[in-house]
């Protein structure tokens, strides 16, 4: 009996026992009494001889044994064939002559007997022995198979988990950052020169007039609401930018569990796409204002096709590569580094958009190339080895490839990132 044909029912440790045209009353002594040994292991049915060919269409409970009377019609070398298709041990009972026992059968079907009365409860007790043996071993396989799928699950679900962490704590950097340049904003405001001219002409209350024109302070007063207004505008604007991209961070957090949710039960949801839209996002979130002064962003993209598949996973498959660049930059240290970020379409081997990231890092050493994808693999001494790991497994799952290449230490790294444009592997 398959496997493979077959749902190991773990609760159900019987031998299934089929009777085709018999009655346990017409076995032999022999038979019966090999039948009567394993009484309480066995579960005996007669089936009907026409109905043969529905018993052997049940792959989800078959039997592992079938007695057939010889003088079942049709019962012979064929019928037995066809019946192993899905059932375990075959036995034909009856006084069966030497050109019924032929070779033919007994190469095609070894373990299966066309037997004589003298012979059949010996054959039966092997049979039964063996498809005792047979079924444990399959109720043992099932339980192997289910606990090697509980540790796969457990450890894709642990694996989740810590990609969701590693995710949503590099938007928090990002998060963090954005709060501390609003802080400092609000805390050194120029609305504090609003309240400080407030009280001077409060102080002046019945002679404004002559406070603004003949005083020396007043005289200062409509100059400076001049200037403070343009400030207090460029400040707001400074806020308001800042709680832009909070905005898309917290959002991009939800859309982060919302995604590993759906990777639990099925993959997310797939759309057409702009590869260029989604990098300028990428950039938006990864990078700051203050990043300017170090670093310059080179793009280069090429007119593209919409790619189908999912916005918000290939969004933080960017954003960790784009912040990987970024870390192997500061590293290295300096104030002139160059990113340059291209987006390619290219037709070897299917169509596909081939995003390229390179930068002026620390670079890779050659050692350390073959596994920069290996989870738990890091050479920062803060890192987790997850955030690239993590990618490569995801754009796996898409259908797309993740690729690196370095000269060495000092010589900057590139990430070659291929989606093929008809979307994830299972739809195209």
């Amino acid at each position: 009996m398959s496997e493979s044909k077959s749902q190991v029912t773990l609760d159900v440790q019987v031998l299934r026992v089929g009777l085709v045209g018999l009655q346990e009353s017409d076995l032999s002594s022999s038979c019966q009494r090999a039948l009567a040994s394993k009484g309480s292991l066995l579960q005996i049915t007669r089936l009907d001889p026409g109905s043969i060919g529905l018993f052997c269409l049940d792959s989800e409970n078959p039997f592992d044994l079938i007695l057939i009377d010889c003088r079942v019609k049709g019962a012979g070398h064929n019928l037995a064939c066809e019946i192993k298709k899905v059932c375990g041990d075959v036995l034909i009972l009856g006084f069966i002559d030497e050109d019924f026992f032929n070779i033919e059968a007994m190469n095609d079907s070894a373990i299966d007997w066309f037997v004589n009365e003298q012979m059949a409860g010996i054959a039966m007790s092997w049979a039964i022995r063996e498809g005792l043996v047979r079924r444990r071993g399959l109720i043992e396989r099932e339980l192997l198979r289910r606990q090697v799928e509980e540790a796969s699950y457990t450890n894709e679900m642990t694996e989740v988990a810590s990609t969701v962490l590693h995710n949503v704590g590099n938007v928090l950097n990002s998060v963090n950052v954005a709060v501390h340049v609003v802080h400092e904003l609000v805390n050194q405001s120029s609305v504090i020169l609003v309240q400080r001219i407030a009280e001077l002409l409060k102080k002046h209350n019945e002679s404004w007039e002559i406070f603004l024109t003949q005083d020396p302070k007043g005289k200062r007063i409509p100059p400076a609401i001049m200037k403070l207004g343009g400030h207090l505008i460029e400040e707001q604007q400074t806020v308001l930018k800042e709680l832009e991209g909070l905005v898309r961070n917290i959002d991009h957090v939800k859309q982060i569990i919302i995604s590993h949710q759906a990777m639990t039960k099925s993959r997310g949801m797939s759309e057409s796409l702009s590869v260029v839209e989604l990098l300028d996002q990428a950039v938006e979130l990864s990078f700051q204002p203050g990043d300017a002064k170090w670093i310059r962003i080179q793009r280069d993209y090429q007119a593209l096709p919409a790619v189908v598949i999912d916005r918000h996973q290939l969004l933080q498959i960017l954003v960790n590569l784009l912040r990987n660049a970024k870390q192997s930059m500061q590293l290295q240290g300096g104030v002139n580094h160059l990113l340059t970020i291209r987006a390619e379409e290219r037709t070897e081997e299917g169509l596909s958009v081939v995003v390229t990231i390179q930068d002026t890092g620390m670079g890779i050493a050659p050692e350390h190339l073959a596994r920069m994808f290996t989870r738990g693999f890091t050479t920062k001494h803060d890192g987790n080895g997850i955030g690239l790991h993590s990618s490569m497994v995801t754009i796996h799952r898409m259908g797309g490839l993740l690729q690196a290449h370095s000269d060495g230490i000092g010589a900057g790294a590139t990430l070659t990132l291929m989606l093929p444009v008809q979307g994830e592997a299972g739809q195209r």
